[in-house]
């Protein structure tokens, strides 16, 4: 397994030469060990705003910190949403009202009035090179 580990470290330096960039998220107060983390990553207000994610991903739960990979990307602003999906059903729970019953959590920790964190308060910048980006569940 070193063999292949030495190779994608090596696809990865040498896209990041090319002024790519990559991100690694790491997400903490994640209160309950099952289900999955649910990412979208989104490059701009549009996309944020249309539900229109440039990555997803769909992490299993093992514990309380997760970790999750994005990249080669452009460098440029980039903004996560996440929820902890926590019974499985693929779907973000929500009450009567409509308030989310499951852990949600935005890039830069940032919360939303009446709905989700705004672009400008959650979009971060990110360099080309290994970029690291921390969230935490509330």
């Amino acid at each position: 397994m070193i063999l292949p580990a030495f190779i994608l470290s090596a696809v990865l330096s040498s896209a990041m030469a090319d002024g790519t960039a990559s991100i690694t998220v790491t997400v903490d107060g994640i209160e309950i060990g099952s289900g999955h983390l649910v990412v979208g990553l989104y490059d701009s207000a549009e996309g944020w705003d249309g539900e229109t994610a440039i990555d997803g991903r769909r992490v299993a739960v093992t514990g309380d910190v997760a970790e999750i990979e994005f990249g080669p990307l452009p460098a440029g602003r980039y903004g996560i949403k996440m929820y902890h999906d926590v019974d499985d059903d693929g779907q973000l729970d929500t009450n009567l009202m409509g308030i989310p019953s499951e852990p949600f959590a935005f890039s830069n920790n940032a919360m939303g009035r009446f709905g989700p964190a705004a672009w400008p308060d959650a979009s971060f910048a990110v360099d080309a090179g290994e970029n690291a980006h921390a969230m935490s569940f509330r």
